[in-house]
């Protein structure tokens, strides 16, 4: 979503760049939704790929198990990169934009590609992340192992970033969290900048019956649960659509007419009282009619709803979804609520203030990750920029037409 949004602004902005993106996920959502932008999709899985609706990590983290059979496949893959590379050299880009994937920034970095990094992430996860919050998620770990990984990764994460045109992340910088990373140094250089959201358009409100009407929902207060768009475990992907379901029962003693519409990624057993939809490629308009919404830690959806003014509550399954542990504690620490496991009644507890209290003004949390709303343009704008400046540095002609290189 971050990328589409980033090339719709793209193609406004500059009309007559050449867009091309290199889709890896999700190829039959995104594919058609990159065709309508004017943005040229090339399909670099072959299959389907969809990371929500299977484990990807056993319980066991060593070097085998983590890094040959997880990370390398999934993200530091030299196959891949080899593709990338064999890409780049048919497309001859003026500028990579890569959305944290990792294989296509190492191709461009060793190619000496000029090439920009948008991140969520300010170091790869493992290098955010302790043995002992590994262990209470209930991993088994060698601990050589994952120090020695930690210290390749990190070595990875540090030439992207010192290689990087440019740096673009829409995740506020915490002290406790960010400092002696890289790309917390490339702030202070000026090479990174933060953004706030990279979302797509936010629109304007529509008819409430209307929405309501096309979702199969009442007049009555909604509340909205999400799951998250990767599991490590299957398991606890169930645990917090049970979480959910079993909040809503509780808090329906108090707003009998409280509706859950749960977005489950696919179909998924719930009572009749509740709306459950596998995927909804356009979830503003029911945000804007929801009193709160239930969702794990993924910042692109972190990023719409502080930008929406959306009351949330953010609940992670389990220590065991390592990937969104850092988020958690960062959101913990912005001011949002976020919770860790929580039992029936303490996400019961924190849900019940935020039924049909929902007002206009943003909160503080809110500012501290979306402070001007949307940040899009802002960010199409720099990578505009940098795609030009690459451009003329290379000495490229402009294209026929044009009285300055556009750039691809």
């Amino acid at each position: 979503m971050r990328t589409l949004a980033l090339t719709r602004e793209l193609r406004r902005k500059v009309p007559d760049a050449e867009l091309t993106v290199l889709l890896g996920s999700l190829q039959s959502t995104f594919g058609p939704l990159f065709e309508e932008a004017g943005v040229k999709v090339i399909d670099v899985a072959g299959d389907h790929v969809d990371h929500a609706t299977h484990s990807n990590l056993t319980r066991d983290l060593s070097w085998t198990t983590y890094v040959k059979e997880y990370l390398a496949p999934a993200f530091v893959n030299g196959e891949r990169m080899l593709g990338y590379l064999s890409h780049y050299q048919d497309l001859e880009p003026d500028l990579v934009v890569s959305d944290y994937n990792i294989s296509a920034s190492m191709a461009a970095a060793f190619a000496g590609i000029p090439h920009a990094l948008v991140t969520e992430r300010y170091d790869f996860t493992l290098c955010q992340i302790d043995d002992q919050t590994l262990e209470a998620g209930g991993f088994r770990i060698n601990r050589e192992d994952l120090r020695r990984g930690r210290n390749a990764l990190h070595a990875v994460f540090e030439q992207i970033v010192t290689t990087a045109e440019l740096v673009l992340t829409d995740k506020p910088y915490v002290p406790e969290l960010d400092e002696g990373t890289a790309v917390a140094r490339a702030m202070r250089e000026g090479k990174a900048v933060f953004t706030g959201p990279m979302i797509r358009d936010i629109p304007g409100r529509r008819d409430s019956a209307t929405v309501r009407a096309s979702l199969g929902l009442g007049p009555g207060p909604v509340m909205v649960g999400s799951v998250g768009g990767t599991t490590m475990f299957q398991e606890n992907k169930q645990q917090v659509i049970e979480s959910y379901i079993h909040a809503h029962q509780r808090l329906k003693q108090h707003h009998p007419d409280l509706q859950l519409v749960l977005l489950g990624r696919e179909r998924v057993e719930a009572p009749d009282d509740v709306v459950v939809l596998t995927y909804l490629p356009d979830w503003m308009p029911l945000l804007q009619e929801a009193d709160v919404l239930l969702s794990a830690p993924g910042w692109i959806t972190v990023t719409e709803v502080a930008a929406l003014r959306v009351p949330t509550v953010f609940v992670l399954s389990s220590l065991g979804e390592y990937h969104e542990v850092e988020a958690s504690d960062r959101l913990g620490r912005l001011g949002f609520p976020s919770l860790v496991a929580p039992s029936t009644e303490e996400l019961a507890s924190v849900v019940k203030p935020l039924i049909g209290s929902r007002v206009a003004e943003p909160t503080p949390a809110h500012l501290a990750v979306a402070p001007n709303g949307s940040g899009t343009t802002k960010a199409a704008g720099l990578l505009a920029d940098a795609a030009r400046a690459a451009h003329a540095r290379l000495g490229r002609p402009a294209p026929v037409g044009t009285t300055e290189g556009t750039g691809r």
